[in-house]
């Protein structure tokens, strides 16, 4: 049942990368049948959307590795110290922390400073390659909202107030149109299979993993000529995705020889078209685990930023989200110096040419699944905001 509504509070809701921006704006939506809230966000075009007074845009801040990091730090460094300057002016009742655990740590330990409230949805996860940081975050962030059975334990034993919520892409990763309206929207033939190859959110991941993508397209495409291919990105009303522009990645597609489709939107219903998925590791691969579609992993970063992870951090075993949630190789991965378009083709044949694993795969997508709790996870979270701004006013 939903909390009584609480009178109006000033909320700050911080969140970097498309995934985040997407579980935000979502949360604002659900929050504002709570309460009369004057929100404040730092996000990207999703959150953007919202009733919402913007601070900062975060669509650009993603990074991988260091060289990337540095790169971005001196713009990233300048939105802390704003903002920081926002929490000694303003005073936010509550700052609602979404994912990007470099940069939202900083923002936690400034706001205890102040005696501001925070609460992290999609908490910091280096349980296997940093446990010092998740000593840190239970310790520094007055709530945690854990979206994984497995995050809330590790929480929980490290001392957190922390809350298992669930997922919310239970409630989000919900195809909308049938097969037939999909290809109609985005000129697919109905009659031919589709393979998604979906790079990622990152301008870094669309340079490195597209054209290996598109190179294995070529090979799958020659054994398996009936086949064509989409990849699917966020919808946007300027020129660029994910800072590129959209005319280049048009001409990067034509020029690959393949019947390959750019289709905005509908991300959903375009993995559920698909036959199967060459994905890159992140978010979308638990959105396509729970929509169905089998897949293989793949991953790549500059060889600067794999020298620097092999000698200063301990490797988790695997990349995926689903193999790590159940602990074994469910999905096949290829990473680094294995992901080849000769390597990559070759995983597509074996979901694609066997009956078994391609029904083994989905078999596994149940236990995975299994980890994500019930629908309802902005509710609960919205709950959560709730019982803190209840408990500061009593002085609890």
């Amino acid at each position: 049942m939903k909390s009584e509504i609480v009178e109006k509070k000033k909320l700050l809701i911080v969140a970097g990368e498309t995934s985040g921006d997407f579980y935000a704006a979502s949360l604002i939506d659900v929050l504002k049948k709570y309460g009369d809230f004057e929100i404040f966000a730092v996000g990207g075009i999703q959150t953007q959307q919202r009733d919402v007074t913007m601070l900062c845009d975060s669509t650009n801040w993603a990074a991988i590795g260091l060289f990337e990091a540095f790169k971005q730090a001196p713009g990233l460094f300048l939105v802390l110290y704003q903002l920081k300057k926002f929490l000694l002016k303003k005073r936010p009742d509550l700052i609602i922390l979404v994912d990007y655990p470099g940069f939202n740590m900083r923002l936690v330990h400034a706001a205890n400073k102040l005696g501001i409230p925070t609460l992290y949805y999609f908490p910091p996860s280096k349980f296997a390659t940093d446990p010092a940081s998740v000593a840190d975050a239970a310790s520094s962030i007055t709530r945690v909202a854990a979206n994984f059975a497995s995050t809330y334990e590790i929480y929980k034993a490290a001392g957190a107030s922390v809350e298992f919520v669930g997922h919310p892409l239970l409630d989000h990763a919900k195809p909308a149109m049938t097969a037939d309206e999909t290809c109609r929207k985005y000129g697919l033939q109905p009659d031919r299979p589709v393979i998604g190859l979906c790079p990622g959110s990152r301008r870094s991941e669309l340079g490195l993993l597209l054209p290996t993508m598109l190179e294995a397209g070529k090979i799958i495409h020659r054994r398996y000529p009936q086949f064509q291919f989409v990849v699917p990105v966020i919808a946007t009303e300027g020129n660029e995705v994910f800072g590129v522009q959209k005319s280049a990645l048009h001409e990067q597609l034509s020029a690959s020889g393949i019947p390959v489709t750019l289709a905005e939107g509908k991300i959903y219903d375009l993995m559920k078209l698909a036959r199967i998925l060459l994905i890159s590791s992140g978010t979308a691969t638990l959105e396509a685990t729970y929509i169905g579609t089998p897949m293989v992993i793949c991953y790549k970063v500059s060889l600067f930023t794999e020298i620097q992870a092999r000698l200063f951090y301990k490797l988790p075993k695997f990349i995926g989200l689903p193999n790590i949630i159940i602990n074994r190789m469910a999905i096949p991965e290829l990473i680094q110096h294995d992901l080849t378009p000769e390597n990559l083709a070759e995983k597509a044949f074996e979901l694609l040419e066997s009956e078994e694993k391609y029904a083994q795969q989905k078999r596994d997508f149940a236990d995975v699944v299994a980890h994500l709790g019930e629908p309802g996870a902005h509710e609960r979270v919205a709950e959560m905001v709730v019982d803190l701004l209840r408990s500061r006013k009593d002085g609890k």
